[in-house]
C-alpha cells in the first residue's frame, strides 16, 4: 500500500481542512453547473457525471450523436467560464 495516499500518513488537523476545501469545490462545481443552459447541463451531467456515451445520451435526448458532442463541448466551455469566473472573485 502506498503510504502517501493512505489518510493515515497526513497529520489530523489537514484531514478536516482538505474535507472543507472539498466540500466547497463541489458546491462551486455545483452552483456553475445550475447556470449552464438546461440543453447543454443535461448532455454534461449524462456524459461526465453518469458515464453515459454518446450514443446512450443521443438516445436519451432523442438527438443525433453530433448535437450531443457539441452540446457537450459548450456545456464544458460554459462551465469551465463560470468556474474561472468564480475563481476571479473568490481572489
Amino acid at each position: 500500500m502506498n503510504s502517501s495516499l493512505s489518510t493515515g500518513s497526513r497529520p489530523a488537523a489537514s484531514r478536516p481542512m482538505s474535507r472543507r476545501l472539498k466540500n466547497e469545490l463541489a458546491k462551486m462545481v455545483q452552483e456553475a453547473l445550475a447556470r449552464v443552459p438546461v440543453d447543454l447541463r443535461e448532455a454534461v451531467i449524462l456524459r461526465d457525471l453518469q458515464d453515459m456515451d454518446y450514443k446512450e445520451i443521443a438516445c436519451v435526448l432523442g438527438i443525433p450523436e453530433g448535437t450531443v458532442k457539441s452540446r457537450i463541448s459548450r456545456g464544458r466551455a460554459e462551465l469551465a467560464r463560470l468556474l474561472e469566473r468564480n475563481r476571479r472573485e473568490v481572489m
